[in-house]
């Protein structure tokens, strides 16, 4: 019993590493692929950076992560200066990253409307609409694995359900206890016949 535990935690830590190790692979390589961008003198906004991050199969945390990583990074008084436009906008949408895509820049121009205002009240206006938004947003991703979990679980049924009726098809084809006595005997009487 022991045995199968020890089995079970080496297995989830070299799971959980194994993926560690993935993610940060991919942040490195979206580290390059924005770099490239940046010398290759390609202007890129928020979005680009969200939209880059999803083609490494990123969130939009970690493609933030890789932008600032490749902020420290920059010698150079023009990219600086380039990457510090592109950071101070990306800090702006940071809020409202759990938010669809499709209310995002709607919340955007309301945030910068409200600290126009100049009124200390404004600045909390949007609070409950940003937390109504968000726990909608992770209704709808829990929604999501639940299916992906439904459709895995319906295959494994099936995978199982085939399984067990070839198992009934051979054992029920399968010889008899009598019938292998018989071919044994049959055998033997053959070996010392002969």
């Amino acid at each position: 019993m022991s045995a199968l535990i020890v089995i079970m935690i080496t297995i989830f830590i070299s799971v959980w590493v194994w993926s560690e190790r993935h993610n940060s692979k991919k942040m490195v390589q979206l580290q390059a692929d924005l770099k490239e961008k940046i010398n290759a003198s390609i202007e890129l906004d928020p979005k680009d950076i969200v939209l880059l991050g999803r083609a490494h199969f990123l969130s939009p945390a970690n493609s933030r992560t890789a932008l600032y990583r490749v902020y420290q990074d920059v010698k150079e008084p023009e990219e600086f200066k380039k990457l510090k436009a592109l950071v101070s906008e990306v800090e702006k949408e940071e809020p409202f990253d759990t938010m669809p895509d499709e209310v995002k820049s709607s919340l955007l121009r309301m945030a910068y409307l409200l600290t126009q205002s100049g009124e200390e009240s404004d600045k909390h206006v949007l609070t409950p609409v940003t937390n109504i938004l968000t726990k909608y947003n992770e209704l709808l991703e829990e929604q999501t694995a639940s299916k992906v979990k439904t459709n895995r679980a319906y295959l494994a049924t099936l995978v199982s359900l085939v399984i067990g009726v070839v198992s009934i098809v051979y054992a029920y084809n399968a010889p008899s206890a009598s019938d292998i006595a018989a071919e044994v005997s049959q055998i033997m009487s053959e070996e010392t016949g002969s």
